[in-house]
């Protein structure tokens, strides 16, 4: 594992302006993947679980996973999605240290798999798909007041408080 923040995707960098004013690798010799435009056909060797993370993944990120590249990296994902459900449905089964693990290890592969697909906030964010923001207090409190509201205008039934009030909407409203 490397000390110190990850490396800033050059696509973001280039969003930004280049601010380090470091040398970018020229656009024109970059190479686009091309984009999946529908789910593959999953692998037939894929057991539930697996064909589950089959079709989330290529649903949930078509638009950064490639069919070219990505292919045996998802197939992967999904036989270990297989390998991590059966490994836990084993140790609950018999609760026997050697099993339990078992689980634990696949369970670690098939989450890095995942990672490394851009399964998680932080991953995504070093892919350059996805920026997250963190909520300010006013954007909390913008959005209880809002609930608040629309629970009160919308449902007209009881309600219990923070406080532990209970507020009945039809008799209030009279």
């Amino acid at each position: 594992m490397t000390a110190g923040r990850p490396a800033k995707p050059t696509e973001l960098k280039r969003l930004l302006g280049n601010p380090g004013n470091r040398p970018l690798p020229d656009i024109n010799n970059v190479t686009h993947l091309p984009m999946a435009r529908e789910i593959p056909a999953a692998p037939e060797n894929l057991g539930e679980a697996g064909l589950k993370l089959w079709d989330r993944a290529w649903s949930m990120a078509i638009t950064w996973l490639s069919p070219d590249s990505d292919f045996e990296a998802i197939k992967n994902a999904s036989l270990l999605a297989d390998a991590s459900e059966a490994a836990r449905n084993k140790y609950m089964a018999t609760l026997e240290a050697n099993d339990g693990r078992a689980f634990v290890a696949i369970n670690k592969a098939y989450t890095d798999a995942l990672t490394s697909l851009g399964f998680d906030p932080v991953s995504r964010s070093r892919l350059g798909v996805a920026e997250v923001k963190a909520a300010t207090s006013l954007d909390k409190l913008l959005e209880r007041r809002q609930n608040r509201n629309k629970v009160i205008f919308e449902e007209p039934e009881t309600i219990i408080t923070e406080t532990g009030e209970i507020i009945n909407n039809e008799s209030s409203s009279s």
